[in-house]
């Protein structure tokens, strides 16, 4: 793991908002972000409550004495800052091979020049009035002073830059009737979230992700692997030059499975599952179970994907999305296309190619009449928080009604149709600010359909198209543990209107007779979101999924962040749906050369002995990794 950079590296987001003023008000809330009172910064030390005076106070001074001729004035700062204590194991084949505790810091300052109607935000450009800052390890009001001096410095610079390439690109545009740029800010102005430092177990937790990793001697068919357990607290802090602060704590943790290996034709294959935690995790007898049974689960996938065979022919017939692969589908779709925020401006006006799709459906039908999407944080989820980024709270927020999109994912930054927050600005550790589902429920009016009635109804409409057998997809491949596909002949590019869907994890082709083969070598087709509308039965029996993803346009599921980035450059959110019959998808056939395969056989390809045997050890395979026998996979743990 790439520590040292998990909070350096990020690239700030376009158009970043913070916090505003109206009614100043005081919130401190608890670590669950479920209680408040009036006490603010005096919750915190007394060094801390210096340093974002400081911040707040050398803010004020920049809006007041930032100049330089000839151009706008700047009329907006904010400041965002994180200090991180990670932990960070990973083990393979019984060694651990990072054990790093370490404290982690970065920060950004965004300057806006010109006003709220009409300012720098939001242009694609190289700076934007957005740059980085260091941030000292403990609280130094001096030092973060001097830091936001020298930041805001250069966000003013390129404030005014990203202004003028701005102006110039409306003037070139027939259209003046434009959304403003910024639009009014919260009643909650100063938000302080504090928790108790639960102290981490590195010792018991790097034991347990050893034990757990020592099982991938029981898979010698399996080339390679390892155990991951991360742990992120963040202390953020966000101040704004119109007297907003906010100051959360919050705990988050993963375990991580990832394995590769090759197929007898040389594909190479990876696949991993992860059990997402807020809070820390205690290194015990349960926790043990839950890994021994993910590690079983990814490695038992694995083998049964090297020995199955390939896709053989296109498809575009019916396709039934399990519970799980349709949480990811919608994560790969609503969760970046229901994002309010407007494409970027650039040299030649609006880049609309990276507007969210359901920018000009509001009102219009997006799905069948008979679904509702619901986003809700306040409910007990995995999604849930009582403030967001920009000091809003928030509230139940039907999306969709009755197949009709009623409202969009909205922060301070208004767009065509719709101005004004509703609580969707959510903020990564790595400093992100965006807009992003918390809490999503697919509900229809509509009974739904047992697994039986929607896998006859499946095969119904696929003899209908003229085939034989039709697909179950079980799983999406989940890039935010994996990062980007290993295989280049497995990118399908998509165009106009068309949106880039992940690999299909576990596919699975059924016939007539009911006979299940998992398959691989599957691409999805880019599609549009028009095929949403194309749902023609729900399942009757809806399941939660947990993920983590990044914010804004750019997020979602389909972002091929990287088991480096999985707690840093993501926020927490749940899906629950049930399965969905779903007309339009298309499947393609994966065509490429691959690597030949090792002229050496695995040192761990070997007979076992009589007393590994009997542990359960796994007898050798063929080098081309298909074994004559495959373990049925453990049932798969809550995610």
């Amino acid at each position: 793991m790439m520590l040292g950079v998990v909070f350096g590296m990020l690239a700030p987001a376009l158009g970043v908002n913070a916090l505003a003023p109206a009614d100043a008000t005081t919130a401190v809330v608890a670590g669950s972000e479920s209680e408040a009172d009036a006490e603010g910064l005096a919750k915190l030390p007394a060094e801390e409550r210096a340093e974002i005076e400081a911040i707040a106070a050398e803010l004020a001074r920049g809006l007041a004495g930032l100049r330089l001729d000839g151009s706008p004035v700047p009329y907006y700062a904010v400041s965002r800052s994180v200090r991180a204590d990670v932990l960070s194991l990973e083990g393979s084949y019984g060694g651990i091979i990072t054990n790093v505790s370490e404290r982690q810091t970065g920060g950004l300052v965004q300057v806006r020049v010109g006003s709220p109607e009409r300012d720098s935000s939001n242009y694609f450009g190289a700076n934007s009035g957005t740059t980085r800052l260091a941030v000292a390890l403990k609280p130094s009001p001096d030092y973060a002073r001097k830091q936001t001096w020298l930041a805001m410095d250069r966000a003013f610079r390129g404030a005014t830059l990203a202004y003028t390439a701005k102006v110039t690109a409306l003037e070139q545009i027939a259209n003046k009737d434009l959304a403003p740029d910024l639009s009014e800010g919260p009643k909650v102005q100063t938000t302080v979230v504090v928790q108790d430092a639960t102290p981490f177990d590195r010792d018991g937790l790097s034991a347990m992700v050893a034990s757990l990793s020592a099982r991938f001697e029981a898979w010698p068919d399996i080339d390679n692997g390892d155990v991951h357990f991360q742990i992120v607290r963040s202390y953020e802090t966000v101040v704004t030059s119109e007297g907003g602060i906010l100051r959360r704590v919050r705990d988050r943790a993963v375990l991580g499975v990832v394995a590769e290996t090759r197929a007898a034709d040389g594909m190479a294959l990876d696949h991993g599952l992860a059990i997402h935690f807020q809070g820390i995790p205690t290194a015990d007898g349960a926790l043990l179970a839950q890994g021994e049974k993910l590690v079983d689960q990814v490695l038992a996938e694995l083998r049964e994907l090297a020995a199955a065979p390939m896709l053989d022919e296109e498809y575009d017939g019916p396709i039934l999305l399990s519970p799980r692969a349709a949480a990811q589908f919608l994560g790969s779709t609503v969760a970046t296309e229901v994002s309010g925020n407007p494409a970027p401006w650039g040299d030649m006006g609006r880049l609309m190619e990276l507007e969210p799709a359901w920018h000009k459906r509001v009102g219009k039908t997006v799905l069948p009449p008979t679904i509702d999407l619901v986003d809700d944080p306040t409910i007990d989820g995995f999604g849930s928080y009582a403030i967001d980024a920009e000091g809003f709270v928030p509230g139940p927020l039907t999306l969709v009604h009755e197949g009709k999109l009623d409202h969009l994912l909205m922060t301070r930054t208004p767009n065509d149709a719709t101005a004004g927050s509703n609580g969707r600005g959510r903020l990564s550790p790595g400093m992100e600010v965006g807009p992003a589902l918390s809490n999503l429920s697919l509900r229809s009016s509509r009974r739904g359909s047992s697994d039986k009635a929607l896998e006859r109804e499946l095969m119904r409409r696929a003899q209908e198209d003229g085939y034989e057998q039709a697909y179950i997809i079980e799983s999406l491949r989940d890039g935010t543990l994996l990062g980007p596909v290993q295989r280049e002949s497995a990118a399908a590019y998509a165009g106009t209107g068309k949106l880039t869907l992940p690999l299909p994890a576990r596919l699975v082709r059924i016939d007539a007779h009911g006979k299940r083969t998992v398959i691989r070598g599957a691409i999805i087709a880019p599609a549009s979101m028009r095929v949403l509308r194309r749902i023609r039965m729900v399942g009757q029996d809806a399941e939660i999924t947990r993920m983590r993803m990044p914010v804004g346009t750019y997020g979602g599921f389909g972002a091929e962040v990287g088991i480096d980035g999985v707690l840093s450059q993501t926020v927490d959110v749940q899906i629950e749906t049930p399965a969905l019959l779903i007309q339009g998808l298309e499947l393609l056939v994966e065509r490429g050369e691959h690597e030949e395969l090792p002229a050496l056989v695995h040192p761990l390809r070997r007979e076992p002995d009589s007393q590994s045997a009997k542990a359960g050890v796994a007898a050798e395979v063929p080098a081309n990794g298909s074994g004559s026998e495959t373990s049925p996979p453990p049932a798969s743990p809550r995610n």
